[in-house]
């Protein structure tokens, strides 16, 4: 079974992993609430089981920066919600900072195991892949190798163009918090962070799909 992100992003969470805090919003009060806090801009998105890939799908409206587009953002998401999964939870969460994006998951490969995967994330994922890989359990030393193996990491580490350099040490210890969980709890059969956003204050995962084995799932993580 696949999580909705609102209960992703909490199991993420409580496992001490850096993530964009997100809240559920039910109405136009609740988005006036967390608005008086939150300030702008601000990302409304519907979390759905059913339907994972968001931004494909028309789900996910970014950088809204007034309360005019956080309200029709609103609305329509509320539609989409009751064509697509009525059981979905309209999210509200702040914008992320601007930082280099990249991609970390973990797969339960039938026939080698549990796989880490690391590299750029966002759209660069799928349009120049850069990544590389470890069998789990790995060890503080197999992490650095990983980075050092992307091409693209003398460049991240020193801050591309605009953007902030990324810190090998604050990423090693997000990677292993991860390896950790997979380890952990077994009934995790897959994981996929995209995008990590690695700004000024460091790595935040922005994004968070995870499949749970449905006969070890723990509810203690649904909402």
């Amino acid at each position: 079974m696949i999580l909705p992100e609102h209960e992703a992003n909490r199991l993420m969470d409580e496992a001490g992993i850096p993530v964009i805090p997100l809240y559920r919003v039910d109405s136009r009060e609740d988005l006036a609430h967390q608005l008086s806090k939150l300030g702008y801009p601000v990302v409304l998105k519907l979390s759905s089981a059913r339907c994972t890939r968001k931004t494909e799908a028309g789900l996910v409206h970014l950088n809204l920066g007034s309360w005019d587009a956080v309200e029709a953002a609103y609305l329509d998401l509320q539609g989409r919600r009751a064509e697509l999964d009525p059981e979905g939870v309209i999210i509200l969460e702040p914008m992320a900072e601007a930082g280099a994006e990249l991609f970390l998951g973990v797969q339960d490969h039938p026939q080698f195991g549990l796989v880490m995967s690391f590299g750029l994330g966002g759209i660069w994922l799928e349009l120049n892949p850069d990544v590389t890989f470890r069998l789990l359990p790995v060890e503080r030393y197999d992490l650095h190798e990983m980075l050092d193996e992307l091409k693209t990491w003398p460049k991240l580490q020193k801050g591309f163009r605009h953007l902030p350099p990324v810190g090998k040490s604050e990423l090693i210890d997000l990677m292993e918090k991860v390896a950790n969980v997979i380890l952990n709890r077994r009934e995790i059969k897959e994981l996929d962070l995209n995008p990590i956003v690695v700004g000024r204050n460091g790595p935040v995962v922005v994004d968070a799909t995870v499949v749970m084995d449905s006969l070890r799932y723990d509810s203690g993580f649904s909402s």
